[in-house]
């Protein structure tokens, strides 16, 4: 028991570094020293007779046998946590309300059918679902857990931020939009095109691309900009422009020939998904019990 014990400690620490980017930031997150949690990912090496990371001065970076173990490892001890609260916790002791803030888009894709799942598993759980898309003072809009996608500003040093999924972006147009305007075969070819924006969207006028291992920043100057993924999808349909927006958002459209993706040879950036939540030692069951369960949701 006592080895197990030692092993699920060193895969945490191991998870976290990864997670963090760093040992210190590691060391942070965990509450412990720096150097043991470069002992601890040591250690796992040795017990698994492979390096899992390449250290340098300025950075660490995964090998390929520690990113397959990172993806594996991840899935495991999400499912170990997640078990050990349903055990630890009855159901009947999640209980009362739950005020959650989303984004609209993301919620009605990717969020609903965990909600709803969710509810249904605690029936004495009333959840408050907000939808905003605003990335305003999240601190002081009365929420138990907030739900942010792409870039995140914490205004507040109590808040705790857990990724939770990440997002792939694409963009697209409509066939009938595409057929009656210029080429759009190079990134630089946006400038001749007309432009659906959302402004909250970190560098929303800064398109990023790369190809190859190459970047390529593109200034887009958006015709119109909505603060909604919804309402630039609306603007998409009725043929207005292009548009950035996670796949999971129009994957329907794409598969039904509704929206063509454009620029496929181009990598776009991948937007994370949070959870945030006030970190105090006294933090709600239910609290806890949602953002481990989300997060187990979507490695699942």
């Amino acid at each position: 028991m006592t080895f197990l014990m030692n092993l699920i400690t060193l895969i945490k620490s191991f998870i976290c570094t990864v997670e963090e980017g760093s040992f210190t930031g590691a060391s942070k997150k965990l509450g412990v020293s720096k150097s043991l949690v470069s002992r601890n990912v040591r250690d796992l090496e040795t017990y698994l007779g492979t390096r899992l990371m390449n250290r340098s001065t300025k950075a660490l970076s995964l090998t390929d046998a520690g990113h397959q173990y990172y993806q594996e490892a991840h899935v495991l001890i999400l499912q170990l946590e997640a078990l050990n609260d349903t055990m630890k916790f009855n159901s009947n002791d999640i209980s009362g309300t739950l005020n959650i803030l989303a984004p609209n888009g993301l919620t009605e894709i990717i969020l609903m059918p965990f909600i709803c799942s969710f509810s249904d598993k605690y029936p004495e759980l009333r959840l408050n679902l907000l939808l905003d898309d605003g990335l305003d003072d999240l601190s002081s809009q009365g929420y138990d857990v907030a739900i942010r996608s792409g870039h995140l500003v914490k205004q507040d040093s109590d808040l705790i931020a857990t990724k939770i999924t990440e997002n792939m972006s694409v963009i697209c147009a409509t066939p009938q939009y595409l057929e009656n305007t210029s080429s759009l075969l190079h990134p630089r070819d946006l400038h001749s095109h007309r432009i659906i924006e959302d402004p909250n969207l970190k560098n929303y006028k800064l398109w990023r691309f790369n190809k190859m291992g190459k970047e390529l920043d593109v200034q887009v100057s958006p015709s119109l900009c909505v603060n909604s993924v919804q309402a630039v999808k609306t603007a998409l349909k009725q043929n207005y422009g292009v548009a950035m927006l996670p796949r999971a958002f129009v994957e329907d459209e794409l598969c039904r020939g509704e929206f063509i993706e454009v620029l496929k040879d181009y990598q776009l950036p991948t937007r994370m998904v949070y959870a945030l939540y006030r970190g105090r030692s006294n933090t709600p069951r239910k609290v806890k019990v949602f953002i481990e369960e989300l997060r187990a949701y979507f490695v699942l």
